[in-house]
């Protein structure tokens, strides 16, 4: 479990450091440097290729991680890996002939419409095939427990080149036009640095000679594939309903300000899960179940400590961070709270995700995906008349809420394991007192960021002290005496 705890530790900062990035390039630096033009085709032209890139990867990163620990040898495993590489550029192929044959008809539905976006279209295919690219060879990376450097190629990279080119603009030395091309080269830089990277970790030989398990292999990808559509669905189908049950259409951007903020507090789940996810794989390889109950355990504790210390500075800081924002967008602390239960009730799944996409049930993930789709669709048209931006807030936490406890009934009944422990409920337990004395106690006459400050680090003190006082979690116990024997 060291593993997963000191990795998960790392990409944790090395996430929120690439958030912070991205929030400054979105919310000051983009806004502006570029017209509203410029800004506008490069968020079209990203926003096109991650719909996209998982098309062309066509769902070869978690095949390859749910596979790689079947083929035994070297010679078996470096064939595999061939294959999926050939895969997303037989992909590549066929998008671009199909770009070429339509050609006159993009451009004519462009003409009327958005005539800025022509001359950029085809650089959707390339950033797609650079991200299709990127995934693959930080699978490669993942499937060897080495997660970290290729989460700060795709954390921090593209973000902290997106500023320099920014300011590059700022300063008159490249103009935007120039900027999107140089974002293109961004992208493919990222994909040769991973590449490096990952084979650095392991060498690879590229060989098309004949593999086993090619029907299982396409028909998980295939799959994936279609549960990964599912997922975007699942979470853009709140703001697309808003618009046509509760316009005016800037209710989607106080809806979408809202969700922003409580999804900082799933971070720490997101990074846990670029190591967790191959060492499921291994065990479930390997049948051992023992490993696994103990590791889904130990991943929920640790996930669930680092999501609640994030969401208790966000929620109990949310009137203060609204302060810094536009004073046309409003605050909806109900919105904040329903999203951030749900970013909480994730982390305490612990690997309950990773088990369903690794094991032989993951069919199921798609039935359970399809289900609570329709199950959302059904609960938004019902809440959102009724109690607007909330009701979405809420139909999505009910239909979210179902889904995991449908994965973890599941997986319970599967392999007689679940992710839950006393030290669970003592970490909520501790969350609840903290934000019943932070939440209600307001500064006044003082800065925002001041008070965010003020608040946030009373918050880190006391929650941490207590979870080292208790020992809810050893990997804790441990790092931090590591780090006081260092500095001593």
């Amino acid at each position: 479990m060291g593993v997963v705890a000191k990795q998960s530790i790392l990409n944790t900062f090395i996430t929120y450091f690439g958030f912070a990035f991205g929030a400054a390039n979105t919310l000051f630096l983009f806004t502006n440097i570029l017209g509203e033009e410029e800004y506008g085709v490069v968020s079209y032209l990203l926003a096109s290729s991650n719909l996209l890139w998982p098309l062309l990867a066509f769902g070869l990163p978690n095949t390859l991680i749910k596979f790689y620990n079947t083929y035994t040898n070297k010679i078996a495993s470096d064939r595999f890996f061939s294959w999926l590489l050939l895969v997303p550029l037989v992909l590549v192929v066929v998008v671009s002939l199909l770009y070429t044959f339509f050609y006159e008809q993009l451009m004519a539905r462009y003409t009327h419409t958005n005539p800025i976006v022509k001359p950029y279209l085809w650089i959707v295919i390339v950033l797609g095939c650079a991200s299709a690219y990127f995934e693959l060879f930080y699978a490669w990376a993942k499937v060897h427990l080495q997660t970290v450097k290729g989460n700060l190629i795709k954390e921090l990279f593209n973000r902290i080149a997106i500023t320099i080119l920014l300011v590059l603009v700022y300063f008159k030395y490249i103009t935007p036009n120039q900027f999107i091309y140089s974002l293109t080269i961004v992208f493919l830089v990222r994909t040769l640095l991973m590449k490096w990277i990952a084979f650095g970790i392991k060498r690879h030989k590229f060989s098309l000679q004949k593999i086993e398990n090619v029907r299982a292999i396409a028909i998980y990808s295939a799959l994936i594939l279609i549960s990964a559509t599912v997922s975007v669905f699942l979470l853009d189908l709140d703001k697309v309903m808003i618009e046509s049950l509760a316009p005016p259409i800037s209710n989607v951007a106080k809806y979408s300000i809202c969700v922003y903020m409580a999804s900082v507090i799933g971070v720490p789940v997101r990074a846990m899960l670029q190591i967790t996810n191959p060492l499921t794989a291994q065990l479930l390889a390997k049948k051992e179940i023992n490993a696994l109950n103990e590791l889904n355990k130990k991943s929920s504790i640790t996930a669930l400590m680092a999501t609640v210390w994030v969401g208790l500075v966000v929620v109990c800081n949310a009137y203060s961070i609204f302060e810094l924002v536009p004073p046309n967008y409003e605050l909806y602390i109900e919105i904040v709270f329903l999203i951030g239960i749900v970013k909480l009730f994730d982390a305490s799944l612990g690997i309950t995700n990773a088990i369903l996409f690794n094991s032989d049930s993951y069919k199921w993930i798609l039935f359970f995906g399809v289900a609570i789709l329709g199950l959302a669709y059904v609960f938004n048209h019902i809440f959102i008349p009724v109690e607007g931006i909330v009701g979405a807030a809420f139909a999505t936490f009910l239909a979210y809420t179902l889904y995991n406890i449908a994965k973890l009934l599941f997986v319970f009944f599967k392999f007689k394991i679940h992710p839950f422990s006393i030290q669970i409920l003592l970490i909520i337990g501790i969350a609840v007192v903290i934000w019943f004395v932070f939440f209600y106690w307001y500064i006044p006459n003082l800065d925002p960021i001041l008070s965010v400050l003020i608040k946030g680090s009373l918050i880190t003190l006391i929650y941490f002290s207590i979870i080292y006082l208790l020992k809810l979690s050893p990997e804790v116990n441990n790092t931090f005496k590591k780090f006081v024997l260092k500095r001593k």
